[in-house]
């Protein structure tokens, strides 16, 4: 099997970070309607639930969102030129 670069790796970072950035913000901005009674979302789920479940995913939230957004930003910086690759020795 050949060996694959940190590229890869940090492509697959990017992709599984962006999938489960993408279901916690779903369930962050339902319980935040359910807070707010919008939409009907506050008879699905009650407001002492929706508030606990809209705490406990903040910092989940942010961690994805500095992982997801950092390493997308070097890859397109190497991508546009910015970053140099490193001369192997």
């Amino acid at each position: 099997m050949a060996k694959r670069s940190a590229n890869f790796y940090l492509l697959k970072t990017v992709r599984f970070s962006g999938w489960v950035l993408f279901f916690i913000m779903l369930l962050f901005i339902t319980t935040g309607f359910a807070l707010c009674g919008k939409l009907g979302f506050s008879s699905v789920i009650s407001t002492q639930k929706a508030l606990t479940i809209h705490k406990i995913f903040d910092f989940p939230l942010i961690f994805l969102f500095l992982v997801h957004s950092l390493v997308a930003i070097y890859l397109a910086f190497r991508r546009w030129g910015w970053i140099k690759k490193r001369p192997k020795a």
